[in-house]
């Protein structure tokens, strides 16, 4: 995929506009963040040190970097999918 393409860029579009009112209505999203919240409440409760809270903190970034890639890479995939599909039925519609 090209870089900095028009797929990318829908793809940033996409990513960044619309979806905060889309996550408020998503139940599954509300249930994940409640979810987030409860464990968060938990790890306060535990009273680390800072190193131990500098160390939890560097895999919780490092699984949501990775996360975020994944996303991010699920969607350009579905995108090209549904163009390459579009395409593919012009061809066949044509007469």
């Amino acid at each position: 995929m090209k870089e900095n393409g028009l797929l990318e860029i829908i793809a940033a579009h996409r990513t960044m506009t619309g979806l905060e009112e889309v996550l408020k209505k998503d139940k599954y999203y509300q249930e994940a963040m409640s979810e987030e919240q409860a464990a968060s409440d938990i790890m306060d409760s535990l009273n680390l040190t800072s190193e131990q809270k500098k160390a939890v903190d560097r895999v919780i970034t490092a699984y949501n970097q990775c996360g975020a890639a994944y996303g991010a890479a699920a969607y350009r995939f579905g995108m090209e999918d549904g163009i390459r599909v579009r395409m593919e039925m012009e061809e066949v519609m044509r007469p």
